[in-house]
This record gives structure tokens, C-alpha cells and sequence, in this order.
């Protein structure tokens, strides 16, 4: 699994300010992510402009610059109408879960 860096850092926000979660579960929610992560990629140095939103577009970029199969993401305002990046597609998470569950 590659981890995109702007993903994980996005997950850090909300986990912590929609969700509430305090400092330590989320601490242990991205460590645990990076454990299991084969890599943590940065985005490339030129983003395009997909989403309409720049730090939604940096994750689109970094996990497509690193060959991700699957973009899984809850975002419907700004992420998932992208649907595909190249070969990477972009999936809700439970549509995810069910592909997996198969």
C-alpha cells in the first residue's frame, strides 16, 4: 500500500477536527498507517489543477505519481467526481470494502 503524505496528513485533520479524536488515538491511527504503508510519497512538484480543490489535488497527484491502483476517499464535493486519474481509479470507501470483501 502507498500512503500519499497530503492523505495522511488529511486524515490527521479530520480525525482531529471533524471527529474529535484526541491527540494520542490519532497519533496511533497514522502510526499504524505508516507501519503498514510500503511508502509514504510526497506529491510531485507540479499538481494539476482536477478537484477544485489544491490540497485535495496534491493527494490525487501524489498517490497517482506513485502508480496507487485505487484513490479511496469519502470526499464527494471535490474527489470523487474525479472518478480516474490515468489508471487510478477513485472509489468511495465502501465500495472499497465490498471489492475487498469479495
Amino acid at each position: 500500500m502507498t500512503l500519499p503524505k497530503p492523505a495522511l496528513d488529511e486524515l490527521v485533520r479530520v480525525l482531529r477536527a471533524k471527529l474529535g479524536l484526541d491527540h494520542a488515538s490519532v497519533s496511533s491511527v497514522a502510526a499504524l498507517l505508516e507501519e503498514i504503508a510500503i511508502e509514504v510519497a510526497d506529491p510531485p512538484a507540479a499538481v494539476q489543477a482536477l478537484s477544485g480543490d489544491r490540497d485535495d489535488d496534491r493527494i490525487i497527484a501524489a498517490a497517482a505519481a506513485a502508480g496507487a491502483e485505487v484513490l479511496v476517499s469519502g470526499d464527494a464535493k471535490h474527489v470523487l467526481p474525479v472518478r480516474r486519474v490515468g489508471h487510478m481509479r477513485i472509489i468511495r470507501p465502501q465500495d472499497f470494502l465490498a471489492e475487498i470483501a469479495d
